[in-house]
């Protein structure tokens, strides 16, 4: 009997989850770049309503962009998904699962302002020594930058989607949620803070 192809191509990316969720930090610190850029890939494809093949491939694919930049906001994301699953309706699994966003919005708005300082410095270096500095230099360091933009921009992209998810379910409940509300509120302001991040990072590429 032959494997389907969507199970072919959701292999190598099941495999590389499960040896980033099972490696120690320090081995997962090289590892979680490819993997969290295929799972931010993957969830972003799902939220366009793409199939699991098509899916899959553009993760897989995929998962070279932003090569080197790490985060760890969407695999974080992916076993928080899956621990709410099946208690999507459930006031106390929602407010489980929006503190844990806060716990990954607040890390990776600390990544993002660490990614903003460092390419601010690179940039700045290499306004100080425009005269020295060849065009594959140059070169090199705008497509750092193009993949660090990139990235950022996913991680991003998937915080504002779940937020949106948590805020569809506070208006379904005809029953207000003090507590809800205080962790929606908080997540609005990591968003935020994240976007006013990947500005400044956007902003750099016109430096260089």
């Amino acid at each position: 009997m032959k494997t389907p192809r969507s199970q072919k191509v959701l292999g190598p990316l099941a495999l590389c989850m499960l040896v980033v969720g099972c490696a120690t930090q320090e081995q997962t610190a090289s590892l979680e770049c490819g993997a969290g850029t295929a799972a931010a890939g993957y969830l972003l494809c799902k939220a366009m309503g793409k199939s699991d093949r098509d899916c899959a491939a553009f993760a897989v694919v995929g998962g070279g962009v932003g090569a080197g930049v790490c985060y760890s906001y969407a695999s974080n994301l992916e076993k928080r998904r899956k621990q709410l699953a099946g208690r999507e309706n459930d006031l106390d699994a929602q407010l489980q699962y929006v503190r844990g966003l806060n716990e990954d919005g607040q890390r990776l708005n600390d990544e993002l302002r660490q990614r903003v300082n460092v390419a601010t410095q690179r940039a700045h270096d290499l306004q100080a020594q425009a005269n020295r500095a060849s065009a594959s230099q140059v070169a090199q360091e705008r497509q750092r930058l193009d993949s660090e933009v990139k990235a950022a921009k996913q991680q991003v992209e998937l915080q504002k989607n779940a937020l949106q998810e948590v805020k569809t379910f506070q208006a379904k409940r005809r029953t207000p949620s003090a507590d809800l509300d205080a962790e929606i509120a908080k997540q609005d302001r990591l968003l935020a803070d994240a976007q006013r991040q990947v500005a400044a990072l956007a902003s750099l590429q016109e430096r260089v």
